[in-house]
């Protein structure tokens, strides 16, 4: 099991880039663990407090919004996707959305509170990969306001 799980972790682009010792403190400190859902289980609700994200290892989600005119959006992550950054960046927050299965869902949740313990090099690199996530979404959204304006 450990073994399965040091893979999974390598594969995730929040864990890019780290050692095999780093992959051990991650497993240390933020005591990563195997999430199933099922179809048309919440991941999480709009307004639930943001303590840990999760690395998709498979299945399909389906964004709720508060819009009236559009509430659902399907979401594909590829495998070592990470969704939830919210409780990495800012622990605690309200989430701004709800997080539907829209399969069977396999996931490694990690919890955020626990970012702290890891050794000054293992943190700058998992901030350096945030950094590098959410700027890539940045630029997808970006590019989908930019297609809805032509």
């Amino acid at each position: 099991m450990i073994e399965d799980l040091v893979s999974a972790l390598k594969k995730s682009s929040l864990f890019k880039n780290l050692s095999d010792k780093q992959i051990e403190q991650v497993i240390t400190y933020l005591k990563p663990r195997l999430i199933i859902l099922k179809n048309g289980e919440h991941l999480y609700h709009r307004g639930d407090p943001a303590d840990c994200c999760w690395e998709v290892l498979s299945g399909h989600f389906l964004l709720q919004r508060g819009s009236l005119r559009h509430p659902f959006q399907p979401l594909d992550y590829h495998i070592g996707a990470v969704t939830g950054l919210l409780g990495l960046v800012e622990p605690g927050a309200e989430r701004p959305v709800s997080l539907i299965a829209d399969s069977e869902v396999e996931l490694i949740e990690i919890r955020g509170d626990a970012l702290s313990q890891l050794d000054e090099s293992t943190r700058v690199i998992i901030w350096e990969n945030i950094a590098h996530i959410l700027i890539r979404k940045l630029f997808h959204c970006r590019s989908q306001l930019a297609t809805m304006g032509e």
